[in-house]
């Protein structure tokens, strides 16, 4: 349990949190709901975490990093929040799902580059496999694409939560192909592992992302619940 007297209603705090835009759209909204409801005091500052380094945490430039590229060192924990796939969204008046993944090559594509020229965690698993793919364009965030989709014929291969956020409204259809997941982490600085009110902000995460996976669409991205996946990470 939380330490003897720690109130979240009394709580007055700003919680600085690294995120890019898959995890700031899809979490942050049902989090400040949720954070705002139990402790009015609470405010929330989203920065941007790019491919975070261990220094954001170590400097206290921010109290939780939510990525897929959770940052490494022994003092550095990491928390799995949930596995999502990869799948194919469109704009079903102009184009339409690929069924082989030779379709899917001959078609034209759209992807995120961030600003430091590092592609998606699906983009460099391609590389890694020699496919070559033709991208038309690319834009520096997720939430960018839905806009060069929309009335265009190209696909973007994208994780599924954004049909709950940002691509909201295109169609999507299952990569014709296996690919691995998107794995998403929440990562604290170890100073922090038994801190009450930094407890309770995790655990509130947690509550978030259950309450955002349920809504989503079937079939849901998975939180992972097993003992070997446990045994790999360090949690509270």
């Amino acid at each position: 349990g939380l330490a003897a007297g720690f109130e979240p209603a009394r709580l007055e705090e700003t919680f600085t949190i690294a995120a890019n835009d898959l995890q700031r759209d899809l979490l942050v909204p049902s989090l400040l709901r949720r954070l705002r409801a139990a402790a009015p005091g609470v405010a929330l500052r989203l920065i941007s975490s790019d491919a975070p380094l261990p220094a954001m945490l170590r400097d206290e430039l921010c109290d939780l990093v939510v990525t897929p590229r959770p940052p490494q060192g022994s003092d550095i924990v990491q928390k799995r929040l949930f596995d999502d796939r990869y799948v194919v969204f469109f704009d079903a008046a102009h184009g339409r799902a690929p069924t082989s993944k030779g379709e899917w090559l001959a078609a034209e594509h759209v992807s995120v580059l961030y600003d430091d020229r590092r592609g998606l965690h699906f983009d460099e698993w391609l590389l890694a496999e020699g496919v070559q793919r033709r991208i038309v364009a690319t834009v520096p965030g997720m939430a960018a694409l839905a806009s060069l989709v929309r009335g265009g014929a190209w696909l973007a291969t994208a994780p599924s939560l954004l049909a709950e956020g940002s691509l909201r409204g295109l169609a999507s259809a299952e990569l014709p192909f296996a690919a691995p997941p998107l794995r998403m982490y929440a990562v604290w600085h170890l100073r922090y592992q038994a801190d009450p009110v930094m407890r309770w902000l995790r655990a509130q995460l947690e509550a978030t992302v259950a309450e955002v996976l349920a809504g989503a669409q079937a079939p849901a991205p998975r939180i992972p619940r097993t003992a070997k996946n446990r045994a790999k990470e360090r949690t509270r």
